[in-house]
This record gives C-alpha cells, structure tokens and sequence, in this order.
C-alpha cells in the first residue's frame, strides 16, 4: 500500500492502474487501524489492483472531493471511475471478495 499526501497525488498515482483501491483513515482510530490491517491481508498476495492510502491528519482534500464524512472508508475504482464505497472495518475475507468482485 502507498501513501498519498493530496488529491493531486493520488490522481498522478492512480494513473496507468485500472482497479484501484483508496483508503481513507485516521490511524489514531481503531476501526480505522482495523481497516487497515484486514485490507493489507486481503492485499498481501494479489498484485493487480493498487491499493492506496490516505491519512485523514496529513490529507485534507481527498476526501471532500469524493464527499467523504467518515473513516475508515474504501474507495474502489476502475479506470479511474468510483465503483464502491465501504465504509468501516470488516474481515480481510470481505475486503478480498469485495475486491475481486467489484474490481473485476
């Protein structure tokens, strides 16, 4: 997983991927880590969809633009149109099965 500091770096690193996945958090919070953990599980082994993510604390722009207003909150695209949005913590066997469906 990559960290993204803006909206604008996200866009730049987004480009050339078609199924992408954007987490949108805040680590002082625990579903928040709890997120995190189950998407870098569920991520551990498939390479095909680049998985990014956005601290709330050091990114501010992201998720206005996506109309945001909780965290944690997945994003997923594919070529570069939102797909899905989950909101909160769940099993890394959610977060996988929800990948390979919505980004296949």
């Amino acid at each position: 997983m990559q960290n993204v500091f803006s909206y604008i770096d996200f866009q730049q690193k987004m480009e050339g991927n078609n199924r992408v996945a954007l987490l949108i958090h805040n680590p002082e919070n625990e579903s928040s880590r709890c997120a995190f953990r189950s998407i870098a599980e569920a991520m551990h082994l498939n390479k095909t969809i680049s998985v990014f993510v956005a601290d709330v604390s050091q990114v501010q722009d992201i998720h206005p633009v996506f109309q945001i207003t909780s965290e944690p909150s997945l994003l997923l695209f594919v070529n570069g149109k939102i797909v899905k949005v989950v909101e909160g913590c769940h099993e890394s066997d959610y977060f996988k099965a929800l990948m390979n469906h919505d980004l296949n």
